[in-house]
C-alpha cells in the first residue's frame, strides 16, 4: 500500500468516514437479514414523530434537564405530566416505538412457544373480553397511540372503539393504518386530553371504556378514573393495565428506588403507583371495583424478554442513528432520544427481573346501576 494512502488512512477525519461508511454499510446487511422489525433508512429521515428537524434536539434536551432537576429523589417526588409534557414524550418516541416495538405500545407475558405477535394481540384481546365488548357496542381507548390494539380488538369483536390521543401525529397515524387495515368503519380516533373526557366527548356515553398502560401517564389516578366514570353508561365496565410497583418493592432499597425512578424518567411518568392506590382511586370515583390481577405473573416467559432478545438491534440502531445524525440525514438529537428509551429499557428489564415492577396489573371496575357522575 502506497504512502499517501497509509498517510490519508491515519488522517482522524479519514477514520471517521470510514468507519461511519463500515458501520452504516453493516447495518444494512443486518437490515437485508432481518435483524430489525422495519427498515431503519425509512424510519428517521427529516423528523422525529411530531417534531420538525429543527426542534428534535431542542425537546429531548428540555425533556432530560426536567429530569436531572429531580434526579435520585425518588418516585413520587416530582408532579408533571401536564398534557404538553406527554404530548412532546410522545412526539419523541412514537416513530422509535412503532420501528421498533411495533404499532401496538405494550407488553405481554408470553406462552412457552408463543410469537411476540400473538402475545401482544391476545393480550389486547384478554382486556376488550374483560369489559364484554361485542359487536353493536362502543368502546373507548384511553391513550389509543397509533391505534394497534384498537384494530386487533375490533376483529376480534366485531364491536367499536372510539380511541383518544394527546397526540396530533398520531391521530394521523392512527388514521391511515385504520384506513390501511379496513376498519375505519369500526373506529373512531379524537385528539384530546384523556383528563377531560366529559368535555371532548360532551354527553356522549360509551359502553365500556379500556387503558393499555396508558394511565400511568395522569397525573392524578382519581381525577382519571372520574372523568372515565362521567362518559360511561350505568352498568358499563372499565378495565385498565396499570404500570405499578408491586409488593416486592422496597422504597429502602436504594437499587429499586433508582430502577423505578429510571422507569419514571424514561417513561414521562409523574410516579409509579401501587395497585391500592388504583382501587382507592377507582372507589372514590364511585366504580365497584370487580377485581384486580397481576398478569406479568402470567406464562412461561415474562414480559422483559421480548426486551432482551430485541437488545441486538437496539445497539445496531443506536449506533445507525448516530451515523444518520452526523451526515444530516436524521435529525440533530435523534441519538439523544435513542439514549433515552435505551435506558428506559434497562431499567424496565431490571424492575421485571427484580418483580418489583409490572406494567400490566390488570382493574376491572363496573359504573353501578343507576349511579350519577362523581363530580371531579
Amino acid at each position: 500500500m502506497s504512502e499517501r494512502v497509509m498517510s490519508a488512512l491515519e488522517d482522524k477525519r479519514v477514520q471517521l468516514v470510514v468507519g461511519g461508511v463500515g458501520i452504516t454499510g453493516g447495518i444494512y446487511v443486518a437490515v437485508k437479514l432481518s435483524w430489525f422489525r422495519k427498515n431503519p433508512f425509512k424510519s428517521f429521515g427529516g423528523k422525529t414523530g411530531a417534531m420538525a428537524k429543527d426542534l428534535v434536539d431542542r425537546g429531548i434536551q428540555s425533556y432530560n434537564e426536567f429530569f436531572d432537576q429531580e434526579d435520585g429523589k425518588g418516585v413520587g417526588s416530582r408532579i408533571l405530566s401536564t398534557p404538553d409534557f406527554v404530548n412532546k414524550f410522545y412526539s419523541l418516541i412514537t416513530d422509535f416505538y412503532e420501528y421498533g416495538w411495533g404499532e401496538s405500545f405494550h407488553f405481554a407475558a408470553r406462552e412457552k412457544g408463543e410469537s411476540f405477535e400473538d402475545s401482544i394481540i391476545r393480550q389486547e384481546v384478554a382486556i376488550a373480553e374483560n369489559i364484554g365488548l361485542k359487536e353493536g357496542m362502543n368502546v373507548i381507548d384511553l391513550g389509543c397511540g397509533v391505534g394497534g390494539p384498537m384494530r386487533n380488538i375490533v376483529k376480534a369483536t366485531g364491536g367499536k372503539v372510539t380511541g383518544i390521543t394527546i397526540n396530533e401525529y398520531q391521530v394521523g397515524r392512527c388514521t391511515t393504518l385504520n384506513k390501511a387495515a379496513g376498519v375505519e368503519h369500526l373506529t373512531e380516533i379524537v385528539q384530546g386530553n384523556f383528563m377531560d373526557l366529559s368535555k371532548v366527548f360532551k354527553g356522549r356515553k360509551f359502553d365500556g371504556a379500556y387503558a393499555i398502560e396508558a394511565a400511568c401517564h395522569a397525573s392524578n389516578t382519581t381525577a382519571l378514573y372520574k372523568e372515565v366514570f362521567q362518559v360511561l353508561k350505568p352498568g358499563a365496565l372499565f378495565a385498565s393495565y396499570e404500570w405499578l410497583r408491586t409488593d416486592k418493592y422496597d422504597p429502602n432499597n436504594k437499587v429499586h428506588v433508582d430502577v423505578v425512578d429510571g422507569i419514571a424518567e424514561g417513561n414521562a411518568l409523574p410516579e409509579v403507583r401501587t395497585i391500592e392506590d388504583c382501587v382507592k382511586a377507582a372507589k372514590a370515583a364511585g366504580f365497584e371495583v370487580q377485581f384486580t390481577f397481576d398478569r406479568a405473573t402470567l406464562g412461561g416467559v415474562p414480559w422483559q424478554q421480548a426486551m432482551k432478545s430485541a437488545r441486538r438491534a437496539a445497539y445496531l440502531t443506536h449506533i445507525l442513528t448516530g451515523v444518520l445524525e452526523f451526515i444530516g440525514f436524521a435529525p440533530k438529537g435523534t441519538q439523544a432520544v435513542h439514549t433515552m428509551l435505551l435506558k428506559a429499557a434497562v431499567n424496565l428489564e431490571k424492575g421485571g427481573d427484580l418483580e418489583i415492577f409490572s406494567p400490566m396489573y390488570l382493574i376491572v371496575m363496573k359504573k353501578p346501576m343507576g349511579a350519577a357522575a362523581v363530580e371531579a
